[in-house]
């Protein structure tokens, strides 16, 4: 199906001689420190980052005791909600970073300064593949990177860095328990490490396993029933229930029925005790098992060239669990002698059908169905098929289960060095290739084709077409009535596969420009030049139900086979000037450039050329004051996934469809202006005026697919800030620093509720009549819905057309207090740190005809998770002899729903106050060779925010909160010990 590399073999075994090690963190040059940060591919002496750089070091990740570093960035107030643990229906089965709420997309994760191959077509990075214990540091980078990086450093860039040089052997085994004894973790890793020929080389081997369990909602009291936002009570249940809801019929049951326990006729549906509630089988928290192997090394062949290579080797399995699944309000064909149904009902079905095929006009009629629905026909037996919309819910079956199983290898192999009879400069060429492959297995799905052949049967043993084995099926009846050979029949376990390759051959060169020097400085020109080739090869295949629309019962959207691949070749420059130096009231003033050459060609033919740049000062006044500033152009290419989707249905969040129910009525039929008209011109049939059900489970379809006419996005970001490290006070540092980040020519496609308002708002729609988006709307023809099969629901296609306009001010802090200082000598320090965010502004402009979605400050279903304006985390660390404890402060500030969404639900669930959580943690070098730690996540058992299901996206907004932003598990403990030799 896939092709695999030729060379992998090779290259696998070279890494067994020598494995990797970053090729940008402190090197040795010469006999002075030559450094290049993240963020900038310059090495000089001191380098300092004209970019605002986030650090988390060893300490911070020995204190957190994350078992993925996911849980980690989560943290920081830069970071926002992605796919990871907290992420269950909707999750793709990876954990991936999210910089600044613009999208993993436009994060770029580097591993030691270089690319990682992406784990899926749309280009991200699954973050579970990071090692944790080998982790030095994590830096994050605000701000575009495009011109240092390439494509994709468009909101930041988030680089792991690992252990270099590491000798000895250390193995360490975490174990973590929530307070109700459940959501349990366990970690083991064991890294062995030494130096070669006299300390001319290095290896280093870790290998780790990691094992999640999964928190179901039905273990939280606030989770286990949904509660509706529009209502504020048990509501916005799954309208996909046991016993059934049927919809689509004529006349006297019209709108959506239910059969009546005592009655045994249909009767319009009440309330919640006719529909079913989702939330008890869901996970808050997905299960994760995992193996890693990591390979590093270096030896030094001459004085001129080091030879490096690392290796990378994860496999993952992730889990999903989802309410049962069901046929979802799809439309089937069923004789009115079906054996399942009872003879009240069947008079009921006869009777309805029948008026209303006789009420059409004689041309329209057909004989033979009026014939078949006379009352001696209506009887068990008949062979006269109706057309009904079912919507059953396979309680029987048990909770729809999605296994994702991960494997990714990546390697680098390189050499590096000085270059000869050129004083200062060094020079770094290295070959990388990596793939991630996963495959996904879907447990108790059921097929939409072997349940149409079910319910066509007269006997109770034997189906009209017994093709396979048929065993006729019961929709008819209540919970339980379905049995073991019924759901064996239509049951149809699903796979498919998506693989993603990546190779890159980088070449560049480093040093310094003696002659190119300013008169008022000391230091030359350092310049860095470079050329690289990148090639990401993408593609999916899966089994034919899994490609057909709507043959996996409530699956969403159908994935077809897609592949696709971009070539990337790009050269770049970039400078660092001192301009000047050791003048009054300028210690230094650098001058700082670069630029990057990129042309980008597809697999179908299409190139294009464009560029991206960046120009930065940094200006030392006086020793201790900094201040620092860039701009940039970064760009983002499209990716696989963007450009070569086919058009498919999957699913959207809409609480309420303003056409369900009795919100609109028969006495407007037809009359323009009106929202009874819209409404019909969108797909609502003239019989279901008045009767259109409520969205299920808060869902609607959202039809949406690639453009291969797609170009690359265009950013402008700039960041300005100030460094202070006052001299009258030991150890303190500060740092402010402003940032804005503008996309034009964004990827981007409106949103459903965008949509949704632009048809049937008349403040957006003046008239009601038929505009842009309304014609972007395909109602189900059989019951008016936005649910089920016959509807592509709204219809949103990517464009070129998206704008953004994020700014905010970061604040930080650290400052180690000596005790020393204040007459206690044996009490050691006490460090103390703080990171804050103030986010200005979040707007986004999916198309020009739209309004400015305002997101700063707001949730909803078109804003998604809480986009709080202040969000801070401030450390305490107190270190004395053997122990140490501290405290983690996390802060959550307010935020209201988006201002179009607040009269559609209870006033309780439009504003989320602030949030703090604290975390305590100790350690104890027990022995020399041996630590304990503890850490207590959540201390004071905090519950999240109760806002009810419905204020935000489905994937997002589930068991009555946000559980990507705020802490679902309650108080947690995690233990590890760690021996190192």
């Amino acid at each position: 199906m896939f092709k695999r590399s030729a060379i992998s073999a090779a290259a696998l075994v070279t890494i067994g001689v020598i494995a990797a090690a970053p090729a940008f963190a402190q090197e040795v040059q010469e006999k002075l420190e030559r450094v290049e940060v993240t963020g900038s591919r310059l090495k000089t002496i001191g380098n300092t980052s004209s970019s605002p750089i986030t650090s988390v070091g060893k300490e911070d990740i020995n204190t957190t005791q994350p078992v993925a570093v996911e849980e980690l960035v989560r943290g920081l107030p830069s970071s926002y909600p992605a796919i990871g643990p907290a992420m269950n229906n909707g999750s793709t089965g990876i954990a991936s970073i999210d910089l600044r709420g613009l999208g993993s997309n436009r994060t770029l994760v580097l591993f030691n300064g270089k690319r990682f191959v992406p784990a899926n077509l749309g280009g991200v990075v699954d973050t579970n593949n990071v090692p944790v214990s080998l982790l030095e540091r994590v830096d994050l980078v605000t701000g575009g990177a495009s011109a240092v990086y390439g494509a994709d450093a468009v909101s930041g860039v988030v680089n792991f860095v690992t252990k270099r040089n590491f000798t000895g052997v250390e193995a360490t085994t975490l174990y973590s328990i929530s307070e109700k004894g459940d959501a349990g973790r366990r970690k083991n890793d064991i890294t062995m490490g030494a130096n070669l020929a006299d300390g001319r080389g290095n290896v280093a081997l870790h290998i780790g396993t990691t094992k999640t369990d999964p928190l179901r909602l039905a273990d939280r009291d606030y989770s286990q029933i949904v509660i509706s936002s529009a209502s504020g009570k048990p509501g916005g249940f799954s309208g996909t229930a046991a016993p059934s809801q049927f919809s689509g019929m004529p006349g006297a049951i019209s709108g959506s029925q239910v059969i009546d326990a005592t009655t045994g006729l249909f009767r319009p549906i009440g309330g919640t005790e006719d529909a079913y509630n989702t939330n008890p089988p869901n996970y808050f928290e997905t299960p994760l098992t995992r193996t890693q192997a990591t390979a590093l090394g270096h030896f030094r062949i001459n004085d001129n060239a080091e030879a490096y290579a690392e290796l990378f080797h994860t496999r993952s399995n992730v889990t999903l669990n989802l309410a049962p699944s069901g046929t979802f309000g799809a439309g089937f064909n069923v004789p009115i002698g079906n054996p399942f149904i009872t003879d009240k009902v069947r008079g009921q079905i006869c009777a309805a059908y029948l008026a209303d095929e006789l009420a059409k006009k004689p041309a329209d009629q057909s004989a033979t169905l009026i014939a078949g629905l006379q009352p001696d026909k209506c009887v068990a037996g008949s062979a006269t098929e109706v057309r009904m919309a079912v919507a059953r819910r396979f309680v029987e079956a048990g909770p729809r289960i999605y296994s994702y199983d991960n494997t990714t290898t990546q390697y680098t192999a390189g050499l590096r060095g000085d270059i000869p009879f050129l004083d200062s400069w060094s020079y770094d060429a290295y070959y990388q290739s990596g793939r991630s492959d996963q495959t996904v297995r879907t447990g108790n799905g059921f097929s939409s084709s072997k349940t149409q052949q079910a319910l066509r049967a007269t006997s109770a043993t034997k189906c009209t077409v017994t093709t396979g084995g048929c065993v006729p099926l019961n929709v008819f009846g209540a919970s339980g009535s379905i049995t073991p050979e019924m759901l064996a029949f239509i049951s149809t376990p699903t796979f498919q596969t998506t693989r993603v390759e990546q190779q890159v051959t980088s070449v560049s060169a480093n040093g310094e420009v003696a002659f190119a020097k300013s008169p008022w400085a000391r230091a030359p020109l350092g310049l860095a030049l470079g050329m690289e080739r990148r090639s990401v090869f993408g593609a999916n295949a899966s089994d034919a139900v899994v490609q057909t629309q709507g043959e996996l019962l409530g699956s969403g959207a159908p994935t077809p086979d897609r592949s696709g691949k971009l070539n990337f070749t790009e050269t770049y420059m970039e400078a660092s000037l001192p301009l000047l130096q050791n003048l009054p009231l300028v210690q230094s003033l650098n001058l700082g450039a670069g630029y990057r050459e990129t042309k980008l060609s597809t697999s179908t033919g299409e190139s294009q050329s464009y560029g991206s740049w960046k120009g930065g000062l940094d200006w030392t006044p006086m020793k201790g004051l900094r201040f620092r500033g860039e701009r940039q152009r970064a760009t983002r290419a499209p990716n696989i996934n963007e450009l070569y989707a086919p058009v498919t249905t999957g699913l959207s969040t809409l609480a309420k469809d303003p056409c369900q129910g009795a919100e609109i009525n028969a006495a407007d039929a037809g009359k323009a202006g009106t929202l009874t008209n819209v409404c019909q011109l969108t797909g609502v049939p003239v019989a279901q005026i008045g009767k259109v059900a409520a969205p299920s489970s808060s869902q609607i379809n959202n039809t949406g697919g690639g453009n291969p006419s797609l170009g690359p996005e265009k950013a402008n970001t700039t960041t300005l800030g100030v460094v202070w490290e006052p001299a009258f006070v030991d150890n303190l540092s500060l740092n402010l620093d402003y940032w804005r980040i503008k996309i034009a020519e964004g990827v981007s496609s409106a949103t459903a509720g965008q949509v949704i308002n632009g048809c049937y708002s008349a403040t957006l729609n003046p008239g009601l009549t038929n505009n842009v988006f309304c014609q972007a709307i395909q109602r189900d023809p059989l019951n008016g819905g936005l649910n089920g099969t016959g509807s592509k629901g709204v219809v949103t296609q990517s464009s070129n057309l998206g704008a953004y306009d994020f700014s905010g001010v970061d604040i930080g802090g650290s400052y180690r207090l000596n005790l020393k200082s204040l007459g206690a000598p044996k009490m050691g320090r006490i460090d103390f740190t703080l990171q804050l965010s103030l986010l200005n502004k979040a707007d986004f402009k999916s198309l020009p005809s739209v309004a400015t979605l305002e997101q700063a400050g707001y949730y909803g279903t078109d804003v998604g998770t809480p986009y709080a304006k202040t969000r801070f985390s401030q450390r305490a660390t107190w270190t004395f002899g053997d122990y140490s404890l501290g405290y983690n402060w996390r802060y959550i500030g307010e935020s209201e729903i988006q201002k179009d969404k607040a009269a559609a639900n209870q006033a309780e669930y439009t504003k989320l106050k602030a949030v703090s959580y604290v975390d305590l943690n100790g350690s104890w070098q027990a022995m020399k060779n041996v630590k304990l730690s503890l850490t207590v996540n959540n201390l004071f058992d905090k519950q999240p925010p109760f806002t009810a299901t419905g204020v935000g996206p489905g994937a997002s907004n589930y068991g009555n909160t946000f559980p990507g932003v705020y802490d679902v598990i309650g108080r947690r403990f995690t233990f590890s010990a760690q021996a190192a030799f």
